[in-house]
Parts: structure tokens; C-alpha cells; sequence
């Protein structure tokens, strides 16, 4: 905190504050309503991009609704003021992790793929990682976020599809834009997310408000078009990172989780990204979908039913967890 010298690196320790807080811009607004402190989204978006110097109330009210100590709202009030001493800000608005520059809103406010380590910044381009150091240092050290970008050689941007109005028997045979609903919360949708243990620092799938899950956006792409029973790659796909498709981590803090992996590391030799969808006890409008080992399904962990719960492939054992609703989107 102490290396707080301009807007720039204040806003960049914001914008970890956020990424370990795991709250959307609305969340945090209602977290900071909740205490009668304003945290408008609009100005909290403009903070995070450097754009404007918040003042002190509304960081205050930030770094509370992060879930900052109290003791520790003075500390930021100081690298603020430094930061105001200093009267500098950056030439072109810092983009938040996983974000274009854009110099429109971000619309998105959890980021494509990140993680959170010591050291300096790695960003994957093109199946390289090259480092880069973030200005300002957090008490722990430099925050670092890793931010993988998909590409695939050929292919263009992803088109983005409409929303739907909500959740409607999948097509046979399953393929195309889509959304997938755990079927106890229809209101919450598969997406980017965190390990909420925070033993796993980089993206996985989660269950958050749908209104929220794009991008990245759902494509259902068979494995073997020409099978007549096939499984499919979830395959999320990105206006900025590209294309990627859900891996289920076989080792390691994150096991048994789903991680995006980029486009190219994805083939018909990995079972581990393969999944097979069929119908929950012959139910029209459920479904279950079973990765690798047939006796293993995906599911919530602990079969949660809260906003940002992570998914995870675990036993088959029939409880309503597993079974999810899959609409099509036009």
C-alpha cells in the first residue's frame, strides 16, 4: 500500500480488492446500502478504471463493502491522498482484468480468467506467458492477475447471442448457444467464477445470476457430429479472450473443478472435457451431465444453491444438485 504514488496504482489495488472480494458492482452496492454508505456502480466502475480519483467517502465505503477491515479504511484514506498529492492519472483508462480498453463501460465486472499471486503480472498470449509488473505494491506484495487468452487459428470472434426469456427444453440434438441452469435456481446460471475455498486462484465454473453470465457465452459443441450418441464440449466463448472449453482439473488444489482451457488444448483424446448429457430419470426438461466415469456427475459443491457456489464433478447419487435445465438461445 505503501507504494501508492498515483491514481493508477490505487486503482489497480482496487480492482484486486475486488477480484478477492468475489462481489459484483451490484453487490457491492447493496453491501454498502446495507451499512447506509452510497457506492453508486457507475462511479465504483470509473475508480476501477482509473478514470476518476474516488474521494474518501466513497472509498471508504468501497473497501468496507469489499469486506476490508475498519482499521484498514485509514490506510487506503492515505494512499488516496497520496495518490491526490501526486495529481497524476494514466493517458488511457486502465482496463479491468479480462476487459478490452475500450473506453466503454465495463459491462463485466468478474474477470475472464484471474488469479492472484505474488510476484508481477503474467499475461498468456498465445500459448506464451510473458510477465509485466502492476505500479504499486500491496502490503502482501504486488498483486498479480493471470489472464489467459484463447485464440484458434481461423476462427473469428465469437457472435454474441440473444437472451432468452428463461428456461425451455433443450433441442434434440443438442448443439448451439446456450444456457445452463442448475434446476433448483433457475435464476443462476453456469459461468466464469472463483473457488470459493480460495484454494484455486484461476477461473472456474460457478452458478451466478444469469443476467450477469455474459460473457462468456455457452456453446454446446458436439464432439463427434457424426455420433449418434456424442458427448460435447461446453465451450465458453468471449468477444475479447476468444474461445475455451470447461476441463475438469484431475489434480491439485482445484481437482475435480472446471477450468477453462484454451481452444487449442482442446481434442477428442481428452474424456476429461467431455461431457454426456441426458435426460435426469427420463424428465423431459432435466438433465444430467456426466464427465469421464459415467458414475461421476457435475454438481454443485455442497450442494449449494447460493449465488457463486462452484461446480464441481463429483459421485452420481441422484440428489437434485446434479440435474440442470438447458434452454436454448436464439
Amino acid at each position: 500500500m505503501r507504494g501508492v504514488r498515483d491514481t493508477a496504482a490505487l486503482a489497480a489495488l482496487l480492482r484486486d480488492l475486488k477480484v478477492r472480494s468475489g462481489l459484483t458492482l451490484r453487490e457491492l452496492e447493496g453491501r454498502a446500502q446495507g451499512r447506509g454508505d452510497v457506492l453508486a456502480r457507475s462511479t465504483v466502475s470509473d475508480m476501477l478504471r482509473g478514470t476518476r480519483l474516488p474521494g474518501p467517502g466513497t472509498l471508504a465505503a468501497y473497501v468496507r463493502a469489499c469486506g476490508a477491515a475498519e482499521e484498514d479504511v485509514p490506510v487506503w484514506l492515505e494512499a488516496r491522498q497520496r495518490a491526490e498529492a501526486a495529481g497524476t492519472r494514466p493517458s488511457e483508462p486502465a482496463a479491468e482484468p479480462g476487459s478490452a480498453d475500450t473506453g466503454e463501460p465495463v459491462r463485466r465486472t468478474r474477470p475472464w480468467a484471474t488469479t492472484v499471486r505474488l510476484g508481477g503480472m503474467r499475461w498468456w498470449v498465445r500459448g506464451r506467458m510473458r510477465w509485466r509488473v502492476l505500479g504499486g505494491a500491496a502490503t502482501a506484495g504486488l498483486a498479480v492477475v493471470s489472464i489467459w487468452t484463447l485464440s484458434a487459428a481461423g476462427d473469428g470472434p465469437p457472435s454474441s447471442p440473444a437472451p432468452s426469456d428463461g428456461p425451455q427444453a433443450a433441442s434434440r440434438p443438442l448443439r448451439g448457444f446456450a444456457e445452463i441452469r442448475p434446476a433448483r435456481s433457475p435464476h443462476l446460471c453456469l459461468t466464469e467464477g472463483r473457488d470459493t475455498r480460495g484454494e484455486y486462484l484461476h477461473a472456474v465454473a460457478a452458478q451466478l445470476p444469469c443476467e450477469e453470465a455474459r460473457p462468456p457465452h455457452t456453446y454446446l459443441r458436439p464432439v463427434d457430429p457424426s455420433a449418434s450418441r456424442t458427448t460435447y464440449y461446453i465451450e465458453w466463448q468471449h468477444p475479447q479472450q476468444g474461445r475455451g472449453c470447461l476441463t475438469m482439473r484431475r489434480e491439485g488444489p482445484g481437482q475435480d473443478l472446471l477450468e477453462p482451457w484454451p481452444w487449442k488444448s482442446c481434442d477428442a483424446t481428452r474424456p476429461y472435457q467431455h461431457f454426456h448429457i441426458e435426460s435426469a430419470d427420463g424428465a423431459a426438461d432435466r438433465y444430467l451431465l456426466r464427465l469421464e466415469d459415467p458414475r461421476r456427475c457435475v454438481g454443485l459443491r455442497g450442494n449449494s444453491t447460493r449465488t457463486g457456489a462452484d461446480v464441481m464433478v463429483e459421485p452420481c447419487d441422484g440428489t437434485a444438485d446434479q440435474e440442470f435445465l438447458i434452454s436454448s438461445v436464439a
